[in-house]
């Protein structure tokens, strides 16, 4: 738990900031952490590249320490430019967090953009050829704002806090009126929106309109991992005599150290993003619609792209949702973020092809409908896929895109399989529940699934750490499929059949997925209608699966699946006739986790225990149930 104060804009304010804060922390509310400052830090009259004489002199040259390790933007105002340049030099505990981008202060993640928009100011580094407004500008540069976009794309978890020294524009849509400031006008930038929804923090701060204000949380969208709330607070100037509040705490945990539970929690009244309404522009994307559509787009006709004539309509883009008759194969695909809303499918294609072949592309929305910024593309080669990593940095309709190659497990499969820290599944963890382990060959092993369906429910998993089937050794997937044998004679003993599945998705937790089978044992009656039930219950989630007939022999099985998947994620069901049913899942896919577990459930006649939490047993229960599986088990356990 991290505690933090928060001081609205300063205003050349030090001792009266500081002194409040030292009472603050003194007081029972304290200790604190860290002191974050957003807004103006500098007194505001004065020229900036004037000599500093102000309150944070001695802070600057060691005759003061703050009381708190304080971080600030608003690096404008008299005498800031000089200040800046010595506070750099100085091993004092004041420091200037910068113009923009992500830093780490006390185990949170803080992203910041400094000053404010002005639209002259904004395009002016262009003409200048300026990479940036530099230290004491009161305005922010576009190069500022893609910096921070880049940070943001290399940040590793959620932002935890986004400090602006204005508001954004639309933050009470939406609203009704008593939830509004009052007596506060409600215009903001515009490209702020568009950092805002770039970061998507867990706290916007920000300050610019000399009141305090705090906004009910509203929901961002889910973009695959859950979506969480962002809480706006907006702080008055430090001293002011309208009594605004300007200085406010929080005990904060950095979402990095919170479970998918914690970080996804949603408080009653919480609303929908004022921001990502259908009928309402993004910022930077309103910009291009004014500034561009129609006009001379230097850039983008610099690259060989089609132009738009004047007075003719532009397309309107569509998702991508790839060819169902290409394999996809990760080594040969590139990941590109950044990409322009407006681009259609043909501008990316074309864009593209000057690498090589496109022969494939996958870009789609989310589930508001508005398109993602990001998309894959597969070519035919991949050597074209390196060089379109090296277009990196070029710019597609006034955006900066950031191309690398695609998250690939090529190289893990290349690798022996090693250990991973934090895996459940590796029995070398100290963590591993080795009580639920039923048997154990030479490769691979059985154990009861720790959220068991029924007392006939087991995993079949290598020893070692493969991501998934394919990428085992034939003599790992020999091996479980003599388990899976085994475990087909047990379960027809008590007149019940086989069905099970691998669900494959290149988890980036715990060391990413460790391969692993869920099997049970089903009713014969139910069993015989497993097709169905599966084919239902993926039609209800969206997406089809392909039979696959039974092959003889293992090698023909794993060929028969790669020739469905490549290099890809998956799901394959296990049928009672041998054959399978499976789904690869596409780049973007947003796959349903729980749809195995739900269809494993319903042919149990158990469909309520389908959400493994409700399947949770004690240590000692899960004990006595292993025994008793092991016992039933022995006569068909292959190490027997």
């Amino acid at each position: 738990m991290v505690k933090v104060l928060f001081a609205g804009d300063v205003g050349g304010k030090v001792e009266a900031l500081f002194k409040r804060v030292e009472t603050v922390n003194a007081s029972a509310a304290g200790p604190f952490d860290v002191l974050l400052c957003a807004g103006g830090f500098f007194a505001g009259s004065g020229p900036d590249d004037e000599a500093y004489s102000g309150e944070l002199l001695p802070y600057i040259t060691g005759e003061k320490q703050a009381p708190l390790p304080t971080y600030f933007v608003g690096g404008w105002g008299h005498g800031s430019k000089q200040a800046l340049e010595a506070l750099a030099a100085s091993d004092s505990n004041v420091k200037y967090l910068g113009r923009s981008g992500v830093a780490t202060v006390s185990g949170l993640l803080v992203a910041f953009l400094d000053g404010q928009y002005n639209a002259a100011a904004y395009r002016a580094a262009e003409v200048t050829g300026t990479s940036s407004r530099g230290p004491g500008c009161r305005y922010y540069a576009e190069s500022d704002v893609d910096r921070l976009k880049l940070a943001l794309a290399r940040a590793e978890g959620d932002i935890d806090v986004l400090l602006t020294c204005e508001w954004p524009a639309g933050l009470c849509d939406g609203l009704p009126d008593a939830a509004k400031p009052q007596g506060v006008p409600l215009e903001g930038a515009a490209m702020c929106t568009e950092v805002v929804l770039a970061c998507r923090p867990r706290y916007h701060v920000a300050t610019g309109k000399r009141h305090f204000y705090a906004r009910v949380p509203y929901l961002n969208s889910d973009l695959g991992a859950g979506s969480h709330v962002t809480r706006f607070i907006a702080l008055a100037q430090v001293g002011n005599t309208n009594k605004q509040k300007w200085l406010h705490a929080l005990s904060l945990t950095a979402a990095m150290e919170m479970t998918p539970e914690q970080l996804t929690v949603v408080p009653e009244g919480s609303t929908k993003s004022p921001y990502e309404g259908g009928s309402r522009k993004r910022g930077a994307e309103a910009m291009e619609d004014d500034e561009r559509l129609g006009a001379q787009d230097w850039r983008w006709q610099q690259r060989g792209g089609k132009r738009q004539q004047q007075g003719q309509q532009a397309p309107i883009a569509a998702p991508s949702l790839g060819r169902k008759d290409v394999v996809k194969d990760k080594s040969k695909t590139a990941f590109a973020r950044n990409v322009p809303f407006r681009a259609t499918e043909d501008d990316l294609v074309e864009f593209f092809s000057q690498c090589g072949t496109v022969v494939d592309l996958v870009r789609r929305a989310n589930k508001e409908g508005k398109l993602n910024t990001f998309c894959h593309v597969q070519f035919d080669t991949a050597a074209a896929m390196e060089r379109a990593c090296q277009l990196t940095g070029s710019q597609l309709m006034g955006r900066t895109l950031h191309i690398d190659a695609a998250t690939s497990d090529a190289e893990a499969k290349s690798k022996a399989a090693k250990p991973v820290d934090g895996c459940w599944f590796c029995l070398s963890n100290p963590n591993a529940d080795v009580e639920l382990v039923a048997s154990v060959g030479e490769e691979c092993y059985v154990a009861l699934d720790k959220g068991a369906i029924t007392e006939q429910h087991v995993l079949v998993l290598p020893v070692e750490h493969f991501p998934c089937s394919l990428a085992a050794p034939t003599s790992a997937t020999e091996e479980m499929q003599r388990y899976l044998s085994a475990l087909r004679s047990c379960f027809a003993a008590s007149g019940k059949e086989l069905v099970g599945f691998e669900r494959y998705m290149a988890l980036r937790k715990s060391g990413g997925n460790h391969c692993h089978i869920n099997a049970i044992a089903v009713p014969a009656a139910a069993a015989k209608q497993a097709q169905q039930v599966f084919e239902a219950a993926a039609s209800r989630h969206g997406f089809e699966l392909k039979l696959l007939p039974k092959c003889a022999g293992d090698a023909a099985g794993c060929e028969q699946l790669k020739a469905e998947v490549g290099e890809g994620e998956y799901f394959v069901a296990l049928l009672p006739d041998g054959s399978r049913l499976v789904h690869p899942i596409a780049f973007g896919e947003r796959f349903p986790l729980s749809y195995g577990r739900e269809v494993l459930a319903e042919l149990a006649g158990v469909p309520e225990r389908a959400d493994w939490k409700v399947c949770a047993a004690s240590k000692a229960e899960e004990e006595a149930r292993c025994e008793a599986f092991k016992e039933a088990f022995k006569p068909y356990d292959i190490m027997q």
